[in-house]
């Protein structure tokens, strides 16, 4: 019976990118505003990130704008990047194939004075220039195939990890 839901949940969302692709992405006039180029719709990675637009939203966390990422290709078999911006604030979602998750990627975070360091541990394989270096913290949400990077915001990180749990 969930299977059920499950596939009806996914053929509504889905209908519903196709047929109101406009107002999913009515967001495209903030990107603008912002100097942001929005997600094309003939992107690979637009109708994935259309259905995670509306599943936020319907969550609670409305999505104003959706704009390429340059987090894509962080992973070996990464299939996109978007930024989100939203009410709440902006992330960045990095996108795997379903068949793929980061479950067992390995985040490793250090902290030296005023500069944190960030470096990976896969799978999924990081790229080979594996290292972050910011003067900010970096929040990181892992969903299955689905990593959310919440730049220096940890209400929107705590925020995002109930929306994560709330979906399971």
């Amino acid at each position: 019976m969930k299977r059920h839901g499950e596939f009806w949940l996914g053929l509504s969302l889905g209908l519903l990118v196709l047929a109101c692709p406009t107002i999913l992405f009515s967001q495209n006039t903030d990107c603008t505003a912002q100097g942001l180029r929005a997600l094309p719709s003939n992107s690979p990675l637009y109708r994935d990130a259309a259905v995670l637009s509306a599943t936020l939203t319907k969550g609670g966390i409305l999505v104003k704008c959706i704009s390429r990422s340059p987090m894509d290709g962080t992973f070996e078999g990464q299939s996109g990047a978007a930024v989100y911006r939203t009410v709440h604030g902006t992330f960045q979602v990095l996108f795997l194939p379903q068949t793929t998750t980061f479950d067992r990627l390995k985040i490793i975070e250090q902290h030296n004075g005023d500069r944190y360091l960030y470096r990976f541990q896969g799978p999924p394989q990081p790229w080979p220039a594996n290292l972050i270096d910011t003067a900010f913290r970096i929040y990181f949400v892992k969903d299955r195939n689905l990593l959310f990077v919440v730049d220096d915001d940890a209400e929107l990180a705590a925020l995002l990890r109930k929306f994560v749990r709330s979906q399971h």
